[in-house]
């Protein structure tokens, strides 16, 4: 898929939209892929980041309750296993991650066959949600939950965008996960001439990278699609 992505970025202004952290994205991609793309927003959208650059942080300064709150969650965990770092502070963001947020695949995998049983993420978050109102937590992946401030959320990513690109028409990509977590603001944001596409994995984006590719030199025409399947994954 990166390639395919490096290869539209010299068409088109692309921005890569990540629930990590921006250390966390030099990590996982190429330095090529990071230099084609016009900015990173990292660590839910709270960043904005171009060419290794901050351009944008919003922050948050938790309250002590809501700390006390999360480390007292941490130690009542039943899961065995537990590997500190257990909490992921970003700008406007924490993350719960009881397997630990450096842990392995494998760490990962047995602690999701754990949770499968005993659904305590589940409950951590009904809990949440009841005593911190002004908070919203998400289910940010089948191991963590991602604790945002109500008066933040990703739909600020098209805002930047659109300052930048007045004109733009966007086209996202997002995965199911993203859509019903984090980035959820951000899906109900987008315009009726936005096109918003769930993903199941770098495959779809490199198949859609490619139609767009085609419809912007005339080889496909451009067709408008019903929502159902525009959004299916």
């Amino acid at each position: 898929m990166a390639s395919y992505l490096e290869d539209f970025a010299k068409l088109r202004p692309c921005y890569l939209l990540s629930r990590s952290s921006y250390n966390d994205v030099l990590l996982r991609l190429s330095e090529r892929l990071i230099r084609s793309l016009t900015g990173v927003f990292a660590n839910s959208g709270s960043e904005l980041w171009s060419q290794n650059e901050i351009m944008i942080r919003h922050e948050h300064d938790f309250s002590d309750d809501l700390f006390e709150f999360v480390a007292k969650v941490v130690q009542q965990s039943s899961y065995p296993a537990k590997r500190t770092p257990t909490i992921e502070c970003g700008p406007a963001s924490l993350r719960i991650c009881l397997a630990g947020t450096n842990s392995t695949a494998k760490q990962i995998e047995d602690y999701k066959k754990w949770e499968n049983e005993h659904n305590e993420l589940t409950v951590i978050l009904d809990e949440f949600s009841a005593r911190f109102p002004s908070y919203e937590v998400y289910r940010d992946t089948d191991h963590s939950l991602l604790i945002m401030p109500s008066s933040f959320n990703s739909s600020i990513v098209r805002n930047h965008i659109i300052k930048r690109h007045k004109s733009a028409r966007l086209i996202s990509y997002l995965k199911p996960r993203s859509v019903s977590g984090f980035a959820r603001p951000l899906h109900n944001a987008f315009s009726e001439v936005d096109i918003c596409t769930v993903v199941g994995g770098p495959c779809d984006v490199s198949q859609l990278l490619s139609y767009e590719k085609r419809c912007m030199s005339g080889q496909e025409y451009l067709f408008d699609l019903p929502a159902s399947l525009l959004e299916e994954a």
